[in-house]
């Protein structure tokens, strides 16, 4: 688990499930607000007990990496993590804007959670309760969750 002692305003964190590195703007008591390194995603808002368990401070786990700050507009190094397994369909269930996750109901019955980490881009944005989406589920630190989630066709009735 991440220790609060050793992050503060600048600090680059890499997400451990997708690869993400974002920037630390401000660590509050509550939560941490994030400055994503790719310029194609968002800001990100992260409950502090959330960001503990799914963040790394990559300057401790990149090897050959200098620890000063990243120059602005160079390139994210190497890509995100796909997700890979069989397809799952499911609706959204609820959508938690402001916190940036949500949760599908799956064919099967069971509901997963997900991330806008988790998604390609700005989709995240595109998507709304009742859209009917395909995902892959991968185990992440607090149990299952959807990841490579995407808007999918309605199967006909």
């Amino acid at each position: 688990m991440l220790s609060l002692d050793e992050i503060g305003a600048g600090t680059r964190v890499t997400h451990k499930n997708t690869g993400l590195r974002y920037s630390v703007v401000d660590l509050g008591d509550d939560e941490v607000l994030l400055a994503p390194e790719s310029s194609d995603l968002q800001d990100l808002v992260v409950p502090i007990t959330l960001f503990r368990e799914e963040f790394i401070a990559s300057d401790r786990y990149s090897a050959g990496r200098s620890r000063g700050p990243r120059r602005p507009g160079a390139a994210p190094s190497g890509p995100p993590r796909v997700a890979t397994g069989p397809k799952s369909r499911g609706r959204i269930k609820k959508m938690v804007r402001e916190r940036g996750f949500g949760f599908i109901r799956g064919e099967d019955g069971k509901e997963v959670f997900f991330h806008r980490s988790g998604l390609n881009g700005g989709e995240y944005d595109t998507l709304s309760e009742g859209d009917v989406v395909e995902y892959v589920v991968q185990e992440g630190p607090r149990g299952p969750r959807a990841e490579g989630v995407r808007a999918a066709v309605p199967e006909p009735a």
